[in-house]
């Protein structure tokens, strides 16, 4: 029996002070916060690239991408390749998290108290 993964939506907000950081929403709650970092690739032929002039780098040649993955309250997840993966990895932090919660205190809204 195969199960079949269920599409779920998330809602990115950029941060208002910090263009790389975004929230991550999901049913009106916050799950946590993705930044990105932009860095250069390590791997690249520069010698190549001096030699033949004619030759033209995409950005994607020269810069990698990677986001980094904060679950609420503070607790980081890792930095990944893509926003779904960082987003999966913030999910998974909250369930663990949430299966932690062995001593706790419960509290009730809206039930009869009379």
């Amino acid at each position: 029996m195969i199960k079949e993964k269920k599409n779920m939506n998330y809602k990115l907000k950029k941060d208002e002070y910090l263009s790389s950081k975004k929230y991550v929403w999901r049913n009106g709650i916050c799950l946590g916060h993705i930044f990105s970092e932009v860095r250069e690739r390590q791997d690249v032929d520069w010698q190549k690239y001096r030699e033949d002039k004619t030759l033209r780098m995409t950005v994607s040649d020269r810069l990698i991408v990677k986001y980094n993955a904060v679950s609420y309250p503070n607790e980081s997840c890792g930095q990944y390749d893509s926003i779904e993966t960082a987003i999966n990895a913030i999910e998974n932090k909250q369930k663990e998290m949430f299966d932690k919660l062995l001593d706790c205190d419960i509290i009730t809204i809206g039930g009869s108290d009379v």
